[in-house]
C-alpha cells in the first residue's frame, strides 16, 4: 500500500534567505563604490578646519609677540659713600619725582659739616674785627684830612686880607711871603691827607672783597657738606616704576655706585620679536597695532636690529598717543606690523603649512562638499591670517586648511 507524503511549501523569505547576506553586502559595496569615487581616505568634517577663496582687498600683515620696554631708563646712582639704613621701594613700585628711595648714614660727614660750620662762623667774627679796626683807622685818617683842609682855608683867608693890608703899608711884604708858604704847606698836606683817605678806602674795599671770597669758599664747602648729608637720602630723579632695586640693608655704598634703575611711565616703546625670514618685508615707518589684551595702541616701527638671534629679530616700535592704564614695562604685548595693501587680490584663510612664494598641495573641496582632490596651488605673499593665491584657485572654492599630514599621499579624500 503506497503511502502519499505530504510536502510542506516554504514562505518566499524563507527560500532567498541563504543569500540575502551577500546581497546586502552587494548593496553596500555598490554604495560605497558610488560614493566613495576614487577616494581611498576618509577624514571626519569635524576634524576639519575649511577655508573660503575670496577676492578683494588683501592686507599683508606681519604677526609678533613681545614686551614693552622703557626706552630711556633712569640709572639711580650714589652720590656720596654710606650705609644703607632703610630701603622704601621694591622693584615694581611706582614712585613720583622727589619719593625717597633709602636712607643712608654717614657719621663722618655730620662731624664734618659741624666742623665746617664752627669754622664758617670763627670767619665770620674775624673778618667783623679786621674791618672793624679798618674803618677806625679811615675815620682817623679822614678826620685828620679835614682838619688840613680847614688850615689850608685858614691859611687862605689869612693870606688875602694881608694882601689888602700890604697895599695900605699895615703889613709889610715879609709877612705876606710867610703866609703864601704857609698856604702852599697846608694846601701840600690836605692833598696828602686826601690821598691817604682815598688809599685807605681802597684798602678797605679789597679787605672787603678778601673777606666775601673766603666766605665763599667756606660758604661753598659748607654747602657742599650739606648736600652730601642731604644726598643720604636718596630721592628719585623722575616719575616712573622701579624696574631694579640694587641695595641690601646694611651695604656699604660708594660714591658713583648703582641705587636702583627707574623706567619713565611716558616712554614705553614695544619691541616685538619677528621670524627672520619675515622680517625683509618690515621697513621704517609702517604702522603697527599692538594689542596689550586690555587695549589696542597704534605705533610704528622706528628700528630693525640688524642681528638674528635664535630665528627672530628684535623690532621696535614707538607708540603713540595716550597710553593706556595698564601699559608698564615688561608687559607683554601681540603686534600686527601692516606691509601692504593689494587691491583686487585672490586670497584665502592662511593653512598652517602654507609659506609664501611657494607651490604647495591642497585638497579643494567638490561641490557637495563630501570629497577632496589635491591640486597645486601656486602662493603669493603670507599676511597673519591669509596667504595670497596666484594660480590652481578660483574665487569660491573652498579648501581643507587642516594639517594634512595625515592623508597627504592620498589624490582623493571622502568627508563624512
Amino acid at each position: 500500500m503506497d503511502i502519499t507524503r505530504k510536502t510542506e511549501k516554504k514562505a518566499p523569505w524563507k527560500r532567498y534567505w541563504p543569500v540575502l547576506p551577500a546581497a546586502v553586502a552587494l548593496l553596500v559595496a555598490l554604495y560605497a563604490l558610488q560614493s566613495f569615487g576614487s577616494a581611498s581616505y576618509v577624514a571626519s568634517r569635524d576634524s576639519l578646519i575649511f577655508g573660503d577663496v575670496k577676492r578683494g582687498d588683501f592686507l599683508v600683515q606681519i604677526r609678533g609677540v613681545g614686551v614693552l620696554v622703557p626706552k630711556n631708563i633712569q640709572w639711580q646712582a650714589a652720590n656720596v659713600d654710606g650705609r644703607v639704613d632703610s630701603i622704601a621701594v621694591e622693584a615694581g613700585t611706582s614712585v613720583k619725582q622727589g619719593d625717597v628711595i633709602a636712607s643712608l648714614s654717614n657719621p663722618k660727614l655730620k662731624l664734618q659739616l659741624e666742623e665746617s660750620t664752627w669754622e664758617l662762623e670763627a670767619q665770620k667774627k674775624e673778618n667783623r674785627a679786621a674791618e672793624m679796626e679798618l674803618r677806625s683807622e679811615l675815620a682817623e685818617v679822614r678826620a685828620e684830612a679835614t682838619n688840613a683842609e680847614l688850615d689850608f682855608r685858614s691859611s687862605k683867608l689869612k693870606l688875602d686880607a694881608e694882601e689888602v693890608l700890604v697895599a695900605k703899608g699895615i703889613v709889610s711884604r715879609i709877612t705876606v711871603e710867610q703866609s703864601k708858604l704857609a698856604v702852599e704847606q697846608f694846601k701840600e698836606k690836605n692833598k696828602s691827607q686826601l690821598e691817604r683817605v682815598s688809599k685807605m678806602e681802597a684798602n678797605l674795599e679789597a679787605l672787603i672783597e678778601a673777606h666775601v671770597a673766603r666766605m665763599n669758599k667756606l660758604q661753598n664747602t659748607h654747602n657742599q657738606i650739606q648736600q652730601q648729608i642731604d644726598d643720604l637720602t636718596v630721592k628719585a630723579r623722575i616719575d616712573g616704576v622701579v624696574q631694579e632695586m640694587v641695595l641690601k640693608l646694611g651695604q656699604q655704598v660708594l660714591q658713583g655706585a648703582e641705587v636702583a634703575r627707574i623706567a619713565p611711565h611716558d616712554n614705553l616703546v614695544a619691541l616685538l620679536d619677528i621670524q627672520d625670514f619675515q622680517v625683509r618685508d618690515v621697513v621704517l615707518g609702517q604702522v603697527v597695532n599692538v594689542d596689550t589684551r586690555s587695549s589696542k595702541i597704534v605705533g610704528k616701527v622706528v628700528r630693525i636690529d640688524p642681528a638674528v638671534i635664535n630665528g627672530v629679530v628684535k623690532v621696535e616700535v614707538l607708540l603713540e598717543g595716550k597710553m593706556p592704564p595698564e601699559a608698564r614695562p615688561d608687559l607683554s604685548v601681540e603686534g600686527v606690523i601692516d606691509v601692504e595693501r593689494k587691491p583686487d587680490a585672490l586670497f584665502v584663510e592662511r593653512p598652517s603649512f602654507a609659506q609664501s612664494f611657494r607651490t604647495t598641495a591642497m585638497y579643494r573641496l567638490n561641490g557637495s562638499g563630501n570629497a577632496a582632490t589635491r591640486v597645486e596651488v601656486q602662493l603669493g605673499r603670507a599676511s597673519t591670517r591669509h596667504i595670497e593665491v596666484v594660480n590652481g584657485l578660483k574665487e569660491g572654492d573652498r579648501i581643507i586648511v587642516s594639517d594634512p599630514s595625515s592623508w597627504e599621499s592620498h589624490n582623493d579624500i571622502l568627508i563624512r
